[in-house]
């Protein structure tokens, strides 16, 4: 799928931002700073990941599973594809 360049500087500043988490917990880790802070942190990380992985999915259920099924193109395999990303997703 060809993003939208705002659709896709949203992505990267998502993804930025966690980077940058990610980042701050090395320093806490660091710094021995408050196990809780830490954990908090981490907590942020995951919920972060979690909002840019259901945009994705989301827009890969729009955009291309949608148009695959509109114009019958490989609707069998893009509907596949979701199936086993929920698989992977909901048996980690």
């Amino acid at each position: 799928m060809k993003r939208e360049p705002a659709e896709k500087a949203a992505l990267r500043t998502r993804a930025r931002r966690i980077e940058g988490q990610v980042s701050g917990i090395v320093r806490m880790l660091d710094e021995d700073r408050y196990c809780p802070d830490i954990l908090n942190t981490i907590a942020a990380v995951h919920a972060a990941l979690r909002g840019l992985e259901a945009k994705l999915l989301e827009d890969h259920v729009r955009h291309c599973v949608a148009h695959a099924v509109e114009v019958g193109d490989g609707a069998g395999e893009k509907l596949e594809e979701l199936v086993q990303l929920y698989k992977r997703r909901f048996s980690a």
